[in-house]
């Protein structure tokens, strides 16, 4: 993958957003990752990335497709989510044609999966994909893969599939520090023809403050410079306002607690938090306890045990069981994905 500084090229799909991935000392292995689809094919193998939702975990991917397009301009590759090629399995089995899918999906030189954790209960789509990965890599192809979950919170894989994952190099994301969302802001406001105020720029650059429940996203600083680049022209007040609503986001948005999720995910279940948080075994009482346990998991990239803290002191393996049992119901029960969509656009 060639570089430019500390970034790495991705796909533009869109004009706001980054034409280059921010590699920043914070997540160094990245660059490790850059080598095995260009100048060290296929060294480790698979890549598994890892990384709570947002963090640039999908942007990652794409850098390395068009890396290993460049490096490679013959490479064939394949691109799905965990979703899509759980559906392309069933589908191959309904219809008999499954040899066809294995063709597809074993005939390319570099297979991007992104969402493994999208897998949690499809035990056929897994042992499909312990195939793939030995013959991709018996053919000296690339597998890449990527989840929410980390590799050791993967309790419901099959394990020969964890034991593959672990054998690659596992890639785990974080939220970029301080110089790095400077680097990705100043590269922002360069692609967009935007000047970004220094009060901004100070706001958005500068370390979370302890009230503060997670670090500023990439997707926080785009969100920033659309708002501003949609303002751009249309004069000082307008502008001034943009300022001022983007610096009172930064200070507030990010504020959410456990128990501000635990409030609003008993409120949309009609229940009291007591009851959330108590020993019921009622099937909409625990439905919500796994939301609540979702939501704080992904949205806060709390412990198990933290999370388990905040529900009545239950444990790490509880909480565990809860958030994969989560992940099932999203995938499987409409409301309860509604659910979960709707309270976290509102705690994000």
């Amino acid at each position: 993958m060639s570089t430019r500084g500390n970034f790495v090229p991705s796909r533009d799909q869109e004009s706001t957003s980054l034409s280059y991935f921010v590699a920043g000392p914070e997540n160094a292995l990245t660059r490790i990752a850059d080598a095995s689809v260009t100048d060290q094919w296929a060294r480790f193998n698979p890549l598994f990335v890892t990384g709570l939702a947002g963090v640039g975990k999908t942007r990652l991917l794409q850098s390395l497709l068009k890396s290993s397009k460049i490096a490679f301009p013959d490479c064939r590759s394949l691109w799905l989510t965990g979703a899509d090629y759980a559906r392309t399995i069933t589908d191959g089995i309904d219809v008999d044609s499954l040899c066809d899918v294995r063709k597809l999906h074993r005939s390319v030189d570099l297979l991007i999966l992104d969402g493994l954790h999208e897998l949690a209960s499809k035990p056929l789509a897994q042992q499909e994909l312990i195939h793939t990965i030995d013959a991709l890599c018996e053919l000296d192809g690339q597998v890449i893969i990527s989840s929410r979950v980390p590799l050791h919170e993967l309790n419901t894989l099959l394990p020969e599939l964890l034991s593959r994952l672990s054998h690659g190099l596992h890639v785990p994301l974080v939220p970029p520090t301080a110089v790095t969302r400077e680097v990705i802001l100043k590269e922002l406001a360069k692609q967009n023809d935007v000047d970004v105020p220094q009060q901004i720029v100070q706001r958005l650059t500068s370390d979370p403050n302890r009230n503060q429940s997670k670090p500023l996203m990439v997707a926080d600083l785009i969100a920033a410079v659309v708002e501003l680049r949609c303002f751009a022209g249309q004069g000082e007040t307008d502008s001034a306002l943009a300022v001022q609503r983007i610096i009172s986001q930064c200070e507030t948005v990010h504020r959410v607690t456990a128990k501000e999720i635990n409030k609003r995910v008993a409120k949309y279940f009609n229940l009291t938090l007591r009851e959330l948080t108590g020993d019921s075994r009622r099937k909409s009482v625990v439905r919500a306890r796994a939301l609540s346990v979702y939501l704080i998991r992904t949205v806060l990239g709390s412990s198990f045990q933290a999370i388990g803290e905040s529900l009545g002191g239950r444990d790490h393996t509880t909480s565990m069981h809860a958030f994969h049992r989560a992940l099932e119901w999203i995938e499987s029960d409409a409301g309860f994905a509604r659910a979960a969509a709707e309270i976290g656009a509102a705690v994000k």
